[in-house]
């Protein structure tokens, strides 16, 4: 074997190392499932307006030492939102998380991401039904869905 077969051998095989390496490299996992029940009064009060509903999804962390100053009012994070629109008989909410800004994960504590959900009525007038909102963990809320509950406003 010559010596130029050996570096190209050498150069071949760290290639498909740093490849293989960065295939297998952790991704952050945005996405998550949430459920939503309708009482009857609720069902009727969307169908009588006409109404779909939508599921808001609003990212936020604790800043690092470094962060501190990007910080809201709140003293958080602030990472993005999702709105999914879906039929109310079907309550069953995928939020694929696009809306979450990976670029400032670096800004968040530990990398831990917080979601407050909110359900209300489809358009910009006032909402017809009232929803339970809840807040918890991302990584929570992929390994256990979450139930939010609406009535009639």
């Amino acid at each position: 074997m010559t010596a130029m077969t050996r570096s190209h051998r050498f150069t071949l095989t760290i290639g498909l190392c740093a490849a293989l390496c960065a295939c297998s490299a952790p991704t952050f996992k945005s996405d998550f499932s949430a459920s939503v029940t309708f009482t009857p009064a609720a069902l009727s009060a969307l169908k009588a307006a006409n109404e779909t509903a939508f599921l808001e999804a609003y990212y936020y962390g604790a800043p690092t030492e470094t962060t501190k100053e990007k910080a809201n009012e709140s003293g958080q994070i602030e990472l993005g939102e999702d709105q999914v629109t879906f039929d109310p008989a079907t309550p069953s909410v995928h939020v694929a998380g696009n809306g979450l800004d990976l670029e400032h994960l670096k800004s968040v504590e530990g990398g831990k991401v917080s979601v407050d959900l909110s359900v209300h009525s489809g358009t910009d007038r006032a909402d017809v039904i009232k929803c339970q909102a809840t807040t918890a963990a991302l990584t929570d809320l992929q390994t256990k869905p979450v139930t939010l509950t609406c009535d009639a406003a």
